[in-house]
């Protein structure tokens, strides 16, 4: 979301429409209005604003994160941004609810052959399998602030913050570019509430799962759930093997560039089982589009064992064989690896997208293991995997419409072509602002996904950091919450 369309959320204005709802959001009438509230919308009404807005959100007032006179405007973004598979996944809006995809999953036949001229033969039975996506929910929301507290400042001395370094989400939009200037609370809070958004939808990415679902907070599969086995048809719960995706499983090694765990023999058999999968269903594989992404510091491993691929090509037990590597054409491809962000299989380039939200343990010392996966995109021009979400232009936009021309307002601003809905609540001038998104994934194709799993990797000193707010094992975070203010015998720190 972008600056512009945060700026026209913050200059909604009170409306007859917000007069005529007071008594229901003041309270008075609240017991009454909860018996028609439904159970989905629950949450509205328990973060309602309150009236007392929080204490430690306003930016340059006498305590405020930036209310001191003795520091510079500029401001350094020291965060680590998200970066992720959700900036190439294709997004579509929809107004459908349920998601089934069918699939023919097999042919058998019954029966004897015949054994007269026109005696019968054997028949034939078919089977199909019903994969069903969900839709998740789930919102951040601003802190509750004061309207004539946004935009005080301690005194005329004050520096007001100009930002260096642009707050990115993980699609890689700029959420607060560098060189804007952060005027008040209400800029700096809007922005984050969209930022947490975007780390929460990407963590759900991977690892999304309804099992989690609470209330009015749902999840929707993630990668770890869809790129598995296990599947079954969704009308029956018959199992449906044809449907499950190719898992490989390292056992928590790293990849090597020969002998077992060579890198270019397990990624060339990930490969060569889509191509023979899409040959068997009439699909061309030349067609495919195919991602490989793993996490950074993955990334980081493979390139450098991939640079030295095809000793396994050879075989090197028998003492008559000598294989040298060359160290400057090792040096090349791994550069040239680096450089295209991709690998070649069978002849082919593939593209590495990484991301710092694919799920990560602790390995050996110094290392990290986690899952490399291959995500097939789009075969023989049709998108077999893309990202969706309720579109709320199509399911609510005509009534907000009436609304607006009825009463000026309905305190409901929709936008990204109608992928977040934002719900300002405002309680005699104390008011906070939620972001709601509902979003999806659908995998036609599961049997064209998969990934190799625990795979570690050893890497020099300490892994990459985790991405700011994630909560992972590597993150970089710390700081104050509020500034001290100072005293006539000096800053009262530890008091």
């Amino acid at each position: 979301m972008d600056r512009d369309t945060f700026e026209q959320l913050a200059q909604i204005q009170s409306t007859e429409l917000a007069k005529a709802l007071g008594p229901f959001l003041t309270g008075e009438k609240q017991a009454e209005y909860k018996d028609f509230v439904p159970h989905g919308l629950n949450h509205l009404t328990n973060y309602k604003a309150s009236g007392n807005p929080a204490s430690d959100a306003y930016l340059y007032v006498n305590g405020g994160l930036f209310g001191r006179c003795d520091g510079t405007p500029q401001l350094i973004n020291a965060m680590v941004g998200p970066r992720g598979f959700e900036a190439v996944l294709e997004w579509m809006g929809t107004n459908t609810e349920q998601e089934h995809v069918d699939a023919l999953t097999d042919i058998q036949e019954t029966g004897s052959e015949s054994t007269t001229p026109c005696g019968d033969c054997p028949s034939i039975d078919l089977t199909a399998c019903a994969q069903f996506y969900c839709f998740g929910r789930f919102c951040r929301q601003t802190q509750e602030l004061q309207f004539d507290r946004i935009g005080m400042f301690g005194n005329g001395n004050v520096p007001t913050k100009i930002l260096f370094g642009s707050i990115i989400d993980s699609t890689g939009r700029v959420l607060a570019r560098q060189g804007e200037t952060i005027d008040n609370a209400w800029w700096l809070q809007s922005r984050a509430a969209g930022y947490m958004l975007a780390l929460k939808n990407n963590t759900l990415l991977w690892a999304g799962d309804p099992c989690n679902n609470s209330g009015s907070y749902m999840e929707y599969k993630g990668f770890q759930n869809i790129v598995n086995t296990g599947k079954f048809d969704s009308y029956t719960e018959l199992r449906c093997d044809a449907l499950d995706s190719f898992l490989m499983d390292l056992n928590f090694a790293n990849f090597t560039s020969d002998g077992a765990n060579a890198v270019t023999r397990w990624f060339k058999r990930m490969v060569d089982q889509f191509d023979f999968r899409a040959g068997g269903a009439g699909l061309d594989w030349s067609t495919s589009e195919m991602f490989i992404v793993m996490r950074p510091n993955t990334w980081d491993c493979v390139s450098r064992v991939y640079a030295c691929a095809g000793i396994d090509l050879c075989s090197v037990g028998d003492t008559n064989n000598r294989f040298q590597a060359n160290s400057e054409t090792a040096q090349r491809n791994h550069e040239e690896f680096l450089n295209r962000r991709a690998l070649p299989i069978n002849g082919r380039w593939y593209p590495v997208v990484l991301d710092n939200e694919i799920p990560q343990t602790t390995g050996q010392a110094n290392g990290v293991c986690s899952d490399v996966y291959f995500i097939t995109t789009r075969i023989n021009g049709e998108t077999v995997t893309w990202g969706q979400y309720q579109d709320f232009n199509q399911t609510y936009g005509n009534v907000r419409n009436e609304l607006i021309q009825t009463f000026g307002s309905d305190d409901i601003g929709i936008t990204d072509n109608g992928r977040f809905a934002m719900i300002r609540d405002n309680s005699r001038g104390c008011f906070d602002v939620q972001i709601l998104t509902k979003p999806r994934v659908i995998a036609k194709m599961p049997w064209l996904l998969g990934r190799i799993q625990n795979v570690c990797c050893d890497v020099l000193q300490e892994p990459f950091p985790d991405t700011t707010g994630s909560g992972g094992v590597y993150e970089k975070d710390g700081g104050r919450q509020i500034t001290p203010i100072p005293t006539l015998y000096g800053d009262c720190v530890n008091c």
